[in-house]
């Protein structure tokens, strides 16, 4: 499961505070559900966001420790003019970075 979310959750202090037991709840949530307990996830640390607690969404993001699950760090990646999304460039090497996590955690 790749996950590339949080830009919503840096606009308000209380979204930001819950967003690492959310996330949690979500992964084990979605694991339950397919009955895959060990379901690799990689979760991208957002590079931007309109909010003023980006930073604690990308401390939860960063921090989250269950097993089979890590994160890529989008940031320092080029954005785009609204300084909120990636340029098409950026968008590639993350493909990239995201690749590389899977094969170097995950793969067989």
């Amino acid at each position: 499961l790749l996950w590339y979310q949080g830009e919503s959750d840096t606009a308000a202090e209380h979204d930001a505070e819950a967003y690492r037991g959310n996330m949690e709840a979500l992964i084990k949530d979605v694991r339950g559900d397919l009955g895959l307990p060990s379901l690799p996830v990689i979760q991208v640390a957002i590079a931007s966001g309109d909010g003023r607690y980006m930073d604690r969404v990308r401390r939860a993001q960063l921090e989250i420790e269950l097993p089979n699950v890590v994160c890529v760090d989008a940031k320092g990646l080029p954005l785009k003019d609204d300084h909120l999304h990636l340029t098409t460039h950026a968008q590639v090497r993350l493909g990239h970075m995201l690749a590389d996590a899977y094969l170097q955690h995950f793969a067989p």
